[in-house]
């Protein structure tokens, strides 16, 4: 089955390096990251700088200087949690999950790969089911697997569904997430044994290995792939799941730096490991570059399934168990433009060069809003709703509240608890209410704000750096079970 939609304009790159998007290609471009990522981990010490894969970096004098002062001041960004924390009881009683395995029940999980899932549908619901049970296999990267004892059993489960695989597109979906979890196993595999050799460490590599590396790093090929068969367009699919990297690396690259973790794509950038020296200048061209290459997903093609996992990264952030994403926002958003917003869009490949650096191109987004914090398409969707009040509420959540707490710049613990814990049950009543379509509008306008508009990512990507280094030398993620 591979039904045909359109094609889309534009993602020539994306086009050319994931074909048709069948199961032989996706292999394709997950045997070639495990290729790339094995020499990466594998380079022999003493490889000279300007040959290897490997670069060193060093936060700059500049960067540095501010980041000093605001740690001076107590301002200092906490570790990153291992987001196992359990969802409110309320969200748990609406969704009706009260007998769900405990690892589908984590904040972290449950509005990750989970709303995901619930906001892209299935062919019913025991396949809604056994898809969120089978994405899974993302949170093996969080330490998910020594962490539940019946994470394996899950993921286990949702492989071998029998129902699930007698659905359009389940056998292919099922295949490919086995693909991808050789890169994410494979991936954990080589930290761990390298993780003595990782601190201040990026990347090097070019344009086309880069949406390789992104695509793979999204950890959802099985998604893509499904996507695929039903008739959404390879290189659109290809846009969306190589965006997903930058989509979370965006709110880790200062903590990154030390936390071993040498696959971010912010810091993977030519405009970075060129010189080794992470700027505020060069954190802004990359900022951007990756903005643009978001903007058509999250205003013209919102309803499209990978689209729509991407968007989703932005909820997830807020309220995860591991990002702190409000925390990472407050304490940058003195870095973060207050410019009146100019939203633009533009391709991977137009953005960067063949070398992955920036080029600062860009054109005007056909479907800008005018940039209030309650915008004129938001007001224009709230008004033509069955449910005005309860969509004007989610909005208050998903962006206006959010960024009413940022600017004001005082760090408030319960604040961002009572933000990320309102914000869930209101989407848990939007999707009991079937109000899926206008949820998942919002989700992509707020992430749209967030990235062009009031800027609250480049807030958290400048939050990052004043991370308080609790995890230097190590490896973010679970090691045993316990805290």
């Amino acid at each position: 089955m591979n039904s045909v939609q359109a094609r889309l304009v534009g993602y020539s790159e994306g086009r050319d390096l994931i074909q048709k998007g069948s199961v032989d290609d996706l292999n394709r471009l997950v045997t070639d990251a495990i290729k790339y990522l094995t020499m990466v981990y594998e380079e022999p010490q003493g490889t000279p700088v300007t040959d290897g894969y490997m670069v060193t970096l060093r936060i700059s004098v500049e960067l540095n200087q501010w980041r000093h002062e605001q740690q001076q001041a107590g301002r200092i960004l906490p570790r990153k949690g291992h987001g196992l924390q359990r969802t409110t009881p309320e969200v748990i009683k609406l969704l009706r999950a009260q007998s769900w395995p405990e690892p589908l029940l984590t904040s972290n999980a449950l509005f990750g790969s989970g709303w995901a899932n619930l906001l892209i549908g299935a062919y019913d619901a025991p396949t809604l089911y056994s898809n969120y049970c089978l994405d899974m296999g993302f949170y093996y990267e969080h330490g998910y697997a020594k962490a539940f004892p019946q994470f394996e059993a899950v993921v286990r489960y949702a492989s071998h569904d029998n129902r699930a695989l007698r659905t359009p597109g389940g056998p292919e979906r099922r295949e490919a997430t086995n693909i991808g979890l050789r890169y994410i196993q494979g991936k954990v595999r080589l930290e761990t044994q390298h993780l003595a050799e990782l601190t201040n460490k990026s990347a090097r590599m070019d344009r086309r290995t880069a949406q390789v590396m992104c695509f793979a790093e999204g950890s959802l090929t099985g998604m893509a792939c499904e996507a695929i068969v039903r008739g959404f367009d390879p290189a659109g699919v290809m846009a969306d799941m190589v965006f997903s990297s930058p989509g979370t690396d965006v709110i880790d690259v200062g903590s990154d730096i030390g936390n071993s973790e040498v696959m971010n794509s912010f810091l993977n950038t030519a405009d970075i490991t060129k010189t080794g020296i992470v700027t505020e200048e060069a954190l802004r061209h990359v900022y951007d570059a990756y903005s643009y290459t978001c903007a058509r997903m999250l205003t013209e093609r919102w309803h499209e399934p990978t689209s729509r996992m991407s968007a989703q990264l932005y909820v997830w952030h807020i309220h995860n168990g591991r990002h702190f994403f409000l925390r990472r926002a407050v304490l940058g958003y003195s870095k973060a433009r207050k410019t009146i917003p100019d939203q633009r869009e533009a391709d991977f490949d137009e953005v960067f060069d063949e070398s992955f650096h920036t080029t600062g191109f860009s054109r005007p987004l056909r479907h800008a809003c005018n940039g209030r914090g309650m915008c004129n398409m938001v007001e224009q969707l709230i008004a033509g709703s069955s449910a005005p009040g309860r969509l004007a509420k989610l909005w208050s959540y998903l962006a206006t509240g959010p960024l009413e707490y940022v600017a004001a710049g005082v760090v408030d613990e319960g604040r961002e608890e009572e933000l990320g814990t309102t914000l869930h049950i209101h989407l848990a009543q939007a999707y009991m209410l079937g109000l899926i379509e206008a949820m998942t509008w919002l989700i992509c306008h707020a992430s749209q704000h967030a990235w062009q508009v009031n800027f609250m990512m480049e807030a958290a990507m400048f939050g990052s750096f004043l991370d308080d280094g609790a995890l230097i030398g190590k490896l973010d993620r679970v090691d045993s079970v316990g805290p």
